[in-house]
């Protein structure tokens, strides 16, 4: 059995909606500088091997009311981070690919090729009102624009060829102006002339991911993070995107772990008396590590990587970190991340050729 990284969901307390009531701070410390600075830190030094940063999505039941730029908060914890893959949730739709694109340069740049992107396809009236647009009341659009907004934004940042940069100083020329490219790429919402401002990712192309992506998005995604309630149904549903064309699939699980003063349920039990905590789409395991790690080890044979969605993050972090990836590691399942690694190289991808240099050694 092939050893997968794993990693942890860092949404704003956890996944119980209650989870800000059995934080280990105040509520009002949540977006802080040195409450990023100390979880990343954690995260970092735990042998997890990234770190997903959810979009701030309104919900009647959310404790938490409010969320911080994902790309912004993702490379502010690039400089507290040089083990943990850094991949924020930006949705694609209404973006503009051209800044969208200049920004998650920008986190692969600090990070050292850490970086990744999650790739969201929402709307809504109130999205595209943020926007000054109209929303796409048909949802093939809403795909079709999230494909040609990757399509662009992956253009782009292969703008600059690797080697672009000459700084010849007796020919006086600091680039090489026949490996710098306009991307001219267009879009039914939008017009890209190009190029990028800056050079190319350290990656070559951040590693790009999306929510179990159909046939139109696929071709375009490096990982899909698939669902389902058990484990048969996340085997089935990570075959599905393997046979759809993409490279890597990455379960997501729900868990909540037992503590030496109390257990799991008897903590949901009192987290669900102030808000219930639905059965969703996803797997959900509560127990004991031991029997949490009995039940990913089933998992792993049949994808690239776990996501874990732990139900509050400052009660199930350190267990995750002391108690469930040993017994992992031990297992054979874990791969972690080594310092200076790339989030391409911890998953096995390659660096993706440059279109322009294909292009035009196809001529």
């Amino acid at each position: 059995m092939s050893r997968i990284p794993i990693g942890i969901d860092l949404d704003g307390e956890g996944a119980h909606p209650a989870a800000w009531r059995a934080a280990g701070h105040a509520p009002t410390d949540l977006f802080t500088p040195g409450l990023i600075t100390a979880r990343i830190a954690a995260v970092d030094n735990s042998g997890l091997g990234f770190a997903i940063f959810p979009e701030y999505q309104p919900a009647a039941d959310a404790g938490v009311r409010a969320g911080l730029d994902t790309i912004e908060t993702a490379t502010f914890a690039a400089a507290s981070s040089d083990r943990i893959g850094l991949v924020p949730v930006v949705n694609a739709i209404h973006a503009e690919p051209f800044h969208l694109g200049n920004q998650l340069n920008t986190l692969d740049w600090a990070s050292r090729g850490r970086g990744g992107w999650l790739v969201g396809a929402a709307d809504s009236p109130d999205i595209a009102a943020g926007y000054g647009r109209d929303h796409h009341s048909v949802e093939a659009a809403v795909v079709e624009e999230a494909r040609d907004v990757v399509a662009a934004v992956r253009r782009l940042w292969d703008t600059w060829e690797d080697d672009v940069l000459i700084a010849d100083q007796d020919s006086g020329r600091f680039i090489d102006l026949d490996r710098w490219h306009y991307a001219d790429a267009v879009g039914a919402s939008f017009s890209i002339k190009g190029p990028g401002l800056l050079p190319r990712p350290p990656q070559g192309q951040l590693v790009v991911w999306a929510l179990e992506p159909g046939a139109v998005l696929a071709p375009l995604i490096d990982v899909a993070v698939v669902s389902g309630r058990s484990v048969s149904e996340v085997i089935a549903r990570a075959a599905a995107a393997g046979e759809a064309g993409v490279p890597r699939r990455v379960a997501s699980v729900e868990i909540a772990l037992d503590r030496s003063a109390e257990s799991a349920t008897d903590r949901l039990r009192i987290l669900d008396r102030a808000t219930g905590w639905s059965a969703g789409d996803r797997l959900r395991i509560v127990g004991s590590p031991a029997e949490a790690a009995e039940r990913l080890a089933s998992l792993a044979p049949h994808v690239d990587g776990i996501l874990l969605h732990p139900a509050v993050i400052d009660v199930d972090l350190p267990i995750i970190a002391d108690e469930l990836l040993p017994r992992l590691d031990a297992a054979g399942v874990l791969r972690a991340p080594l310092p200076g690694e790339s989030l391409r190289e911890l998953f096995g991808l390659p660096r993706p050729a440059n279109v322009f240099e294909l292009e035009r050694e196809n001529r």
